[in-house]
Formats: C-alpha cells, structure tokens, sequence
C-alpha cells in the first residue's frame, strides 16, 4: 500500500489539531476551575449538577421567602406586645374608675386617657409594612382592616384569610394573623368567623368603657356603671389573654423559622459538597495534565514541521 505525501500531511494536522484541542480544553478547565465546562465533558455529570443546581436555587429562594416571612411575623409579635401594654394599661385605669371615691370628674378624666388609648389600638390594628400593605389586613392587604362606621364605632372591614408563604419544600406558613383573630376575638365567647360582630372585642370593650366614663348628666345609672366597669374588665382580661395566645403563636413560627433556617443550612452545605464533586477541578491533575498536553503539542507542532518540508524529490539527488 502506497502512502501519499497528503496523507502524512493530514494524518500530522489532525494530529497536531487533536492535541492543541486537549490542551485548550485544560485552559479552560483551570481557568474556571470546573472540570465539566461544556456537557459533553461529562455528560452523566453535567445532568447531575442540573439537578443539583435546581435544587440550590429551589432551597436559595426558601431562604428568601423566610426572611419575609420572618419580618412579617416580627413586627405583628411587635404591635401584638404593644397592643397587650394598651390593655393593660386600661385594665388599671378601669380598677381605678371603680373605685368609689372617684369622682365624675376624675372618671371624665380616665375616660379622656382611655379614649386616647382606643385611638392607639385602633392605629396598631391599621398598621401597615414598608411596602405601604396592612399588616393585618388578611388577603385584603390594600385596604385598612378597621374602619369607623356611621356610629363612630370600629368595624372589621379585612379579610379573614391568612396570606401563606412556602417557606421550605412542602411546608406553607401562615404569614401571622388577620386583625379579625388578633382584635375581634378571645378566648372565652369568640363566635364563628362568619360573624363580624362579637360579644366582645377590644374596640367594643373600649368604646364600652368611654360612654360610661364619660357619662356626666347621670344617664346611666351608677349601679349600671357598676355592671360596665365590672363587664369592661373581664373583657379586658379576655381580650389580653387572646393577644399573649396569639403572640406565643407568633414566638413558635419565628422559631420554627429558626430551625428551618439551620435545616436549610445544612442541605445547602450537602448541595455544594455534591456540586463539588461532580463538576469542580482536581487543580493537582489539570496541572499535570497541562504540562502533558502542552509536550503533546508541541511534539506535535515540530513533527508538522518536519513532515511539511519533505516530499519524494527530497530523496532523489
């Protein structure tokens, strides 16, 4: 079999081609230190660290939806502890009210503090976030959860319905509560949710307690005021003992948030010990190979050279 001059020609330029592409694929190799730069390095790998990738990005965008939630459930705990200072605060007032050496007078002045303590209940109960949403407006976030009625009473103008975040894989989290559950309900006579007015409420138990306060032609007789300030108390106590429950609440999700955060950490740390694996560069043998390679190529390269320069007619002198 004859063996042209093109022949060897080819055979030392695909050579030569062959090499110089191995050795540009380690470049990159440690230019990027990844081992896997293009899928069909490794094409099993590659799929893998789709996968893999997917699932960072999935755990990446939990953690972004804790923090949210986080500072959602924070500041509801916040106006939910000032919320229980304003009722304990009327509750001492009130025992004074009852007192009977206190005076008409005294009482209209109770009643002035009272009122402006139903105006700060009101104002926590309309809070809003930074977005400008209402913290306990419900689904309902866009409009103010209470509003006065014709009256000058305050009714729930809210939603009902928790807004939930996904917080991690399977698990949704109420982001806190709606002004319903916090304000309109306690614990011992709340009524069915379908219902928006109560036995007792904080607003009513507030507006309760400055009518009789404040009743200085003697409408109402003392002996019903008696009943009032007596009545106004127990709701009171109620109303407080709604507000810790739905704190505690608050201080379990925060801490379940807590937890989830370290069980995320966690995975994350598995993730991209994984991800490692499967596409990062052993740099101790990208190195070597390099400095293989680059002998191949120039072995290669001078061969080319070599041949390039020969042909039959170098032999016939």
């Amino acid at each position: 079999m004859r063996i042209s001059t093109v022949t060897i020609f080819d055979q030392n330029v695909n050579s030569m081609n062959r090499q110089q592409a191995e050795f540009m694929k380690i470049g990159q190799q440690l230019a990027s230190g990844k081992r896997v730069v293009n899928p069909s390095d490794d094409p099993q790998a590659a799929a893998r660290a789709i996968d893999v990738g997917q699932s960072i990005a999935a755990n990446e965008q939990y953690k972004t939806a804790r923090v949210s939630v986080r500072n959602s459930l924070g500041q509801q705990e916040s106006i939910v502890n000032s919320a229980n200072e304003i009722v304990i605060r009327a509750k001492t007032l009130m025992i004074q009210a009852s007192s009977d050496t206190m005076s008409e007078i005294d009482r209209l002045s109770i009643s002035s503090e009272i009122e402006g303590l139903y105006e700060a209940m009101i104002g926590l109960g309309n809070s809003t976030d930074g977005s400008g949403r209402y913290t306990f407006g419900g689904y309902a976030d866009g409009r103010a959860p209470f509003e006065r009625a014709g009256d000058g009473t305050v009714v729930f103008a809210g939603s009902q319905d928790v807004r939930e975040e996904r917080v991690d894989g399977d698990r949704f989290m109420k982001v806190g509560h709606t002004g319903f559950d916090v304000f309109l309900t306690s614990l011992s006579n709340a009524k069915p949710t379908s219902e928006p007015e109560l036995n007792s409420n904080v607003f009513r138990t507030f507006e309760k307690a400055i009518a009789a306060l404040s009743d200085t032609a003697g409408a109402i007789p003392e002996n019903e005021k008696k009943v009032i300030f007596a009545d106004v108390m127990r709701e009171l106590d109620n109303s407080q003992d709604n507000l810790l429950t739905k704190r505690a609440s608050l201080g379990a999700r925060l801490n379940e948030l807590d937890t989830l955060d370290l069980v995320a950490g966690n995975r994350n740390l598995s993730y991209q010990q994984t991800m490692s694996e499967l596409v990062d560069l052993d740099y101790v043998q990208a190195s070597a190979d390099y400095s293989l390679r680059m002998v191949g190529l120039q072995a290669a390269q001078k061969a080319f050279v070599d041949i390039k320069g020969l042909s039959l007619f170098n032999y016939l002198r």
